[in-house]
Order: structure tokens, then C-alpha cells, then sequence
């Protein structure tokens, strides 16, 4: 008998337990609730960081090859289904480009229109682009560290091709610049020629070189055409504005102009030519050349006529 009633008492409590609703039987909530959260941040904020290093990667090898940084292509090869998280990701890879690298993501300016049909084009549309979505990597070490044992050139292929590349289009753009933001073909041959280098140079042909400037953005080739007979011009790229700015054009010419009349104002000269004053007699380049290209008379030989005086008897 002892035996049948602990049975029953058993029985009792098991249907007192089942009649009991489900929310009073749970006693408290589990406890990892708050660490599945915590763990869903570490998880976004780890993803954040390797895209970011992704995209630092991808930045350095596009600069490497000169290429332009664009938005439509880091959605596609870096961030893939996370392109939502463009902005945020880009500011942390900039981030770790200045401070690593002592770099900065710099977006590239529109393209200007030069001739008449881009103009009328571009105030017939409606909608024009106020950015450019492309970017490249500039320095932004302050101005005491930018010196040639800091910022070497790349070397690959050499370091002399990298060298004299990168002075054959700075010596260009600031022919361009100085010569009031555009040059015609004929006068850059001009002055190409006076530095030995119109048909090679020592990476190439001139032609190709200048194509490989265009290709790199450091100049573009306008062509026009409006006026009846073809006209090309040269202006600066995106990358040479970006690149090569006021700052560096002043550097290179108080280099080249050492010795001589022009010194005495030759920051004068400098602001009107760079635009940086009001518009005066020409700019540098263009007073310069047409001295050196002007006829001079010849002098002529024996001795000096004596002036005639009125007083004198002949």
C-alpha cells in the first residue's frame, strides 16, 4: 500500500506542473542574449576592418599602375554585397593610408569643357555630375619631409625610367600652366625641340610618351575643329592638377630661371602667369621664348659717327 499512494502523490504534483502556463514556468531569460549581440557587432566591425585593408590593397595597387580609384569598381572587386557600407569603409581605409603609408584618397576633378560644342552641351543638359567618383593617392607628408631621400621613386621597372618619366610630364604640365592653361600642339613641339626632345626622349618617342601622359591623366588632347580648320591643345588632366599643382610649377621655374633680367621679377611674373595676380604682358614662358626667337639687329662695325654741332666749319 505504502507504495500505491507515493504513486499517487507523484501523479499529483506532475498534473499540477502541466496545468502551470508556460510563462510562469520560465524563471528567468537566457543569459547569452546579450552576448549574441556583442557578438553580431564584433562580427560587423570585423568585417569593416578586412574590407578596409581590401581596399587599401586595391588603392595601392591602382597607384602603382597610375590608374583612377573608381567607385563603381571598388563595389564590384572589394566590398561586393556590403556596398551599402561604402562611406564608413572608405574612411577607415583612408585612415590607415595616412597612417601607415602617410597617403590620402583624393577624389580627381570633373574634366573641364574646353571647346564650344562641350560648352553648349554642357549647358544644354540638365543633369551634369558634380563628382567625379574617382580617386588616387596623394601625399600627405608634411612639407619638411618632401624630399627625394624620403619620396624616391617607385622601382619597378627602374628608378631612372620612374625619374625621368616624372620629369618629362611635370616640365609639361608646367609649360601648360604657364602658357595660360592651354597650348597648342605646334608651340609645345616648339619648346620640346628646344630641350632635344620633339622626336625621342629617353623613355621614348615623344609621341608615345605624350599618349602615355594622356592615358595617365596628366594632360588631355583637344581637339576643335568649330573654327573650320582642326586645332589640338593640350590642357592639364585631372591627376596633373592634382599632382603637379601651383607650388611645384613655382619650384621648377626659380630652378631653371637662376641667372639673368628675369630674376629681378620673377615672382611677379610667376602670379600673372599662374594666375594667381591680375593678367598683365603675357605670361613666363611665352615673353621668354619670343625674346630668345626675336630677330636682332646687327651690330654694326667701325667707329661711332661724332654727333654734328651747328657751330662746326666744314
Amino acid at each position: 500500500m505504502p507504495p500505491k499512494r507515493r504513486r499517487q502523490a507523484f501523479d499529483d504534483d506532475e498534473d499540477e506542473i502541466s496545468q502551470t502556463p508556460r510563462t510562469q514556468r520560465r524563471i528567468s531569460p537566457p543569459e547569452d542574449d546579450d552576448d549574441d549581440v556583442d557578438e553580431d557587432q564584433d562580427k560587423n566591425s570585423g568585417g569593416e576592418d578586412q574590407l578596409s585593408k581590401n581596399l587599401v590593397r586595391y588603392a595601392l595597387a591602382c597607384e602603382y599602375a597610375r590608374m583612377p580609384i573608381r567607385r563603381q569598381d571598388v563595389n564590384q572587386k572589394v566590398l561586393g554585397a556590403y556596398k551599402g557600407n561604402f562611406r564608413r569603409i572608405f574612411e577607415v581605409a583612408n585612415g590607415k593610408l595616412m597612417d601607415i603609408f602617410g597617403m590620402e584618397l583624393v577624389e580627381l576633378p570633373l574634366r573641364e569643357k574646353v571647346t564650344m560644342r562641350e560648352k553648349r552641351a554642357a549647358n544644354a543638359s540638365d543633369s551634369q555630375p558634380k563628382n567625379s567618383n574617382q580617386w588616387i593617392l596623394r601625399t600627405a607628408l608634411p612639407e619638411e619631409f618632401r624630399t627625394s631621400d624620403i619620396m624616391t621613386p617607385p622601382l619597378a621597372p627602374t628608378a631612372r625610367v620612374e625619374e625621368a618619366y616624372t620629369g618629362l610630364y611635370t616640365m609639361v604640365i608646367a609649360l601648360i600652366r604657364l602658357s595660360n592653361n592651354s597650348l597648342q600642339e605646334a608651340k609645345l613641339v616648339r619648346f620640346l625641340k628646344r630641350m632635344n626632345a620633339d622626336q625621342n626622349t629617353p623613355l621614348d618617342t615623344t609621341e608615345r610618351v605624350l599618349a602615355r601622359m594622356v592615358k595617365d591623366g596628366y594632360i588631355v588632347k583637344v581637339k576643335d575643329n568649330s573654327g573650320g580648320d582642326e586645332r589640338v591643345d593640350y590642357v592639364v588632366g585631372p591627376r596633373g592638377k592634382l599632382e603637379v599643382t601651383e607650388r611645384a610649377v613655382e619650384n621648377i621655374v626659380k630652378t631653371v630661371y637662376t641667372v639673368g633680367p628675369e630674376v629681378d621679377d620673377l615672382q611677379r611674373r610667376l602670379d600673372r602667369s599662374l594666375g594667381l595676380a591680375d593678367a598683365g604682358d603675357g605670361n613666363l614662358v611665352q615673353n621668354h621664348v619670343q625674346q630668345q626667337e626675336a630677330p636682332q639687329e646687327p651690330r654694326r662695325r667701325g667707329r661711332p659717327r661724332r654727333a654734328r654741332d651747328d657751330d662746326d666749319d666744314y
